[in-house]
């Protein structure tokens, strides 16, 4: 996937307020080709802000995106509107390893207790990965369009 949501880190400094991105029709199509979601023709929009924290820095912001999903009452496309939060800690180094479940290190608390941790390398933030996540884990498992949606089928009445 071409990277189109890159901060370079040498801006962080001397930009002020946030960095705004669009999600083009082509973005989306690539980020989702394998999903059960479509693109719209509506653009998304991604606004961030980044504040460094020694080596570490904090993206905070939104994302905004229209795209179809298949209704699982009538099967056709239907919008899900994505208005998300962004938060993510990118901190130098490689990914690490996942640790284990059931391990000394495994947290089984299942609280949010702050921003996802993404890693980094070299002098760029690379956004389009955890934004096309964020996107995803938005969508919701059952999608449904409107009240008026019918199951397909016999018309009310006919056995």
């Amino acid at each position: 996937m071409e990277q189109l949501l890159v901060i370079d880190l040498h801006d962080v400094a001397l930009h002020e307020g946030t960095w705004s991105f669009t999600l083009p029709r082509d973005w989306s199509a690539n980020a989702f080709k394998d999903c059960d979601v479509e693109p719209t023709d509506e653009d998304g929009s991604v606004e961030v802000e980044v504040t460094p924290s020694g080596k570490d820095y904090l993206v905070r912001g939104t994302v905004r995106i229209v795209v179809a999903a298949t209704c699982v009452r009538c099967l056709k496309p239907t919008p899900v509107v994505i208005d998300a939060p962004i938060a993510v800690l990118f901190v130098p180094g490689a990914k690490a390893e996942p640790v284990p479940a059931g391990s000394e290190d495994d947290d089984e608390t299942g609280h949010d207790e702050g921003p996802d941790v993404e890693h980094f390398q070299g002098q760029q933030l690379l956004l389009d990965a955890y934004v096309r996540d964020t996107i995803l884990l938005e969508v919701p498992m059952n999608p449904k369009c409107t009240v008026d949606c019918r199951l397909p089928g016999p018309p009310h009445g006919a056995c």
